[in-house]
């Protein structure tokens, strides 16, 4: 099956006029419609109808059956474009989250050294959940994630490691800074900093919140929320672990019992398979101790 044809039959069911779709691909309009035929021989099945009559181009069923399947098709012809550029080279693409990244990497950073594995790292540096669709879609092979719930994704293979608690932090002049712990059902009239949807935090944050507590702002920088809350404007949800001593902030335990935790995992696409370096790579990964 030529790929181009697929790419004709896509444009064609989009707008449904031949014309268009040969000015979009810079082609004849009778190159277009071999490729129609040709799908059609191969699938032995009428794709197109073309009504002369109404001066109308329309898709069957089983045309649109195709359509739909066309779509995983390319998508899975791109993903083994990338696989297999990425194995030609000696580079290991690697997503790290932040947090994770400055909290337990650096536990296995002498070793990588050591072992010339840091020298090959293309590492891409942003929140679990971006980190996550980046690695689906090819543009990384490995990643060290974080999520609320451990991963039981098709698309994925997880090993996980270990799981931090969550805590509520608050500015030392805040009234709950006397507590050592609270309840969510207790923070229903609480503003919240967030982060935003590139961290796990904010799926955590509605597992946790039944009584939907108000988020007054998000934002992408850890450091920024601390600010934000050690200047007494609101409250939030972080990793523990993420707090130190200096931030001038009050870690509060959570005392929902709810099956939540920022879970902490090695994560590689479904059927992936590992150059060398890269299994070592993650056997390295797999000693960290969270």
């Amino acid at each position: 099956m030529n790929t181009r044809d697929l790419d004709y039959f896509r444009a064609l069911v989009d707008c449904q006029n031949y014309t268009m779709v040969a000015r979009q691909f810079a082609v004849s309009q009778p190159a277009v419609t071999q490729a129609i035929h040709r799908l059609e021989k191969e699938f032995a099945v009428k794709l197109v109808i073309q009504d002369r009559h109404h001066q109308q181009t329309n898709i069957t069923r089983a045309g649109h059956l195709l359509y739909k399947n066309a779509q995983q098709i390319q998508a899975s012809l791109r993903l083994a474009h990338q696989e297999i550029d990425s194995a030609q080279q000696a580079e290991i693409r690697f997503g790290l989250p932040p947090i994770i990244g400055t909290l337990y990497f650096p536990q296995i950073a002498e070793k990588l050294l050591q072992n010339g594995l840091l020298q090959q790292l293309k590492i891409t540096e942003t929140g679990s959940d971006e980190l996550l669709h980046k690695l689906v879609k090819g543009e990384i092979n490995i990643a060290l994630l974080g999520s609320y719930l451990p991963f039981d994704l098709p698309t994925v293979h997880a090993v996980k490691l270990g799981a931090r608690p969550f805590s509520i932090i608050v500015s030392p002049q805040n009234s709950l800074a006397t507590q050592t712990s609270i309840g969510f059902k207790d923070l229903g009239q609480a503003q919240f900093i967030g982060l935003d949807g590139k961290y796990v935090h904010p799926q955590a944050f509605q597992a946790f919140a039944g009584v939907h507590p108000e988020v007054i702002y998000r934002t992408p920088d850890i450091s920024w929320v601390k600010a934000l809350v050690k200047a007494n404007l609101g409250i939030s949800m972080l990793v523990r672990d993420v707090v130190k001593p200096d931030d001038g902030v009050v870690c509060l335990d959570i005392e929902d019992q709810l099956p939540v935790s920022f879970n902490i995992s090695v994560v590689t696409r479904a059927g992936y398979l590992p150059t060398d370096d890269e299994q070592r790579f993650i056997d390295q990964l797999l000693k960290m101790t969270v």
